[in-house]
């Protein structure tokens, strides 16, 4: 697999791009080994390129090479070390994105990443731009900046999130145990009535008719005197005490009391 598959350019980066094209395209290094580790990650790259799509052919194919007056590149101006740690911190990044995933030859292509991050960086040293891309380059590390601050937000966030989540399963596992704790009454209830009911029929006896069969009274219970006959059994001159209570029980103030109370009784129920 080519070794620009696992580290394209920058996307929207002509500068980018032109340099990367450089130093994958660009002199032999200096050991022999890293030239022929090169030109065989060349080869595999141009064997790559013939197994692309049309759509992925015309993208690499419709690169240009703008030529630049003499007189303009007067203005341009050196990588300043700032943007060069920046490169590098994000190279540095790539690389280790690339090399943390299942991947075979890793350490051919941790070489490989190695040597052409290098190679970038020497290149960088002696490169100079004009101050707009300098500018770009440079705002790039104030977006990345941005983004970061606004993954952090994003994580505060979903951590807040979850501890209302946390708090709702709380509650409803709580609240679950409450319904299976008056459920358990419920049933405790339900048993001690039956119980009861149990209790009442065996009591009662009660038979298939529904007609309950009390015990018969004696007949000593059946002629033993009344309670009110017992109450004026105690009061002397019986006769006298009810002929008073007769007399004031057919008064017109007890009459009228009655009807009062009746009149009041049929405005409370009217109300």
């Amino acid at each position: 697999m080519p070794v620009s598959a696992f580290f394209p350019p920058t996307s929207g980066s002509p500068l980018f791009t032109n340099v990367w094209a450089r130093i994958t395209l660009s002199a032999a290094p200096r050991r022999v080994q890293e030239e022929s580790v090169v030109r065989n990650t060349v080869k595999k790259n141009k064997n790559h390129l013939k197994d692309l799509s049309s759509e992925g052919q015309t993208k690499h194919t419709n690169l240009k090479h703008v030529k630049i007056a003499a007189s303009k590149r007067k203005t341009w101006q050196p990588l300043s070390k700032s943007t060069r740690d920046h490169l590098q911190t994000m190279m540095e990044s790539v690389i280790m994105t690339i090399l943390s995933n299942s991947i075979k030859e890793k350490e051919e292509i941790q070489y490989h990443l190695n040597f052409l991050k290098k190679r970038f960086l020497q290149l960088c040293e002696t490169l100079k731009v004009p101050p707009k891309k300098m500018e770009d380059l440079t705002n790039v590390s104030s977006l990345l900046n941005m983004e970061r601050a606004r993954d952090k937000a994003n994580e505060e966030g979903l951590a807040l999130l979850q501890e209302e989540i946390d708090k709702m399963v709380e509650t409803t596992e709580l609240m679950t145990g409450n319904i299976q704790s008056l459920k358990n009454k419920i049933k405790i209830l339900a048993s001690e009535v039956e119980e009861e009911e149990e209790r009442v029929k065996q009591m009662h006896q009660i038979n298939s008719s529904g007609v309950l069969s009390l015990p018969e009274l004696s007949q000593k219970t059946l002629k033993a005197p009344t309670l009110q006959k017992e109450i004026l059994a105690l009061i002397p001159n019986q006769n006298a005490l009810l002929r008073d209570l007769d007399i004031l029980h057919n008064s017109s103030q007890m009459k009228s009391m009655s009807t009062f109370i009746e009149e009041a009784y049929k405005k409370l129920d009217a109300s």
